[in-house]
């Protein structure tokens, strides 16, 4: 084996061992009135009132297992909203939601935090995929990688509709090993683009969730509060 391959042999053992879940995965879904999801959620049309934060297994917004960004803690934006017009069931949806993040270059892959919630409507959904360690991502996860999260189905109006948490990560292996973060804009762009141009989700705006934070002690990096929105099925 040459240093290479040994060296990245190591890394991804090393990814691994860090690599979590946010907490065990509960055996119903939490009740969200006991949450603090650090901000009312914001009324999104046609799909209903959106919490503007990833939740974790322990009903917290969740911030990159406590990775800081300047000394700040970094809070993880909700970034991505879909909605499906012409699925009719949520295992449709599912299904639909499935096979577009693969043809997007977006299917599952392991090496990732699980456990996560999205609130929509004073409920909690849970995430998809839901393979052990599993996240959207465009690469290996000891690689640097765009990945996130989906949650739902969320049963609307005509439809159903999912909320995600997307994000670009780097590899770093000193002075600990683990995913650094690098950018919540870029992923969502990327991800957008790509669903836009090879799935049947067709980029219809952006929806302002009032999600950005910069303060002494938090921050969302270069998140600009906004959530990109596609929508499948319209006429």
């Amino acid at each position: 084996m040459n240093s290479g391959r040994a060296l990245t042999l190591t890394a991804a053992l090393a990814l691994t061992a860090c690599a979590p879940s946010a907490s065990t995965p509960a055996a119903s879904l939490p009740d969200p009135s006991t949450s603090r999801p650090g901000g009312a959620p914001v009324s999104v049309p046609d799909i209903g009132e959106v919490g503007r934060w990833m939740i974790t297994g322990d009903l917290m917004p969740a911030t990159w297992l406590g990775e800081k960004v300047g000394g700040r803690t970094l809070r993880e934006p909700v970034n991505v909203l879909l909605i499906d017009r012409a699925a009719r069931s949520p295992q449709e949806a599912t299904t639909r939601l499935l096979a577009a993040m693969i043809a997007a270059g977006y299917g599952p892959r392991g090496g990732h935090s699980t456990g996560y919630f999205g609130e929509v409507g004073g409920k909690l959904y849970p995430m998809l995929p839901t393979g052990p360690g599993e996240a959207f991502s465009d690469a290996p996860f000891f690689v640097p990688n765009n990945h996130g999260r989906i949650f739902g189905p969320i049963p609307v109006m005509n439809g159903y509709a999912f909320t995600g948490a997307f994000s670009l990560e780097g590899v770093r292996l000193l002075p600990r090993p683990g995913h650094s973060y690098r950018s919540f804009g870029v992923a969502r762009e990327d991800l957008a683009d790509k669903l836009s141009a090879r799935t049947v989700f067709k980029r219809a705006g952006y929806v302002d969730l009032g999600s950005r934070i910069d303060t002494p002690t938090e921050t969302t990096g270069d998140h600009d509060g906004r959530a990109v929105l596609l929508v499948a099925g319209d006429s």
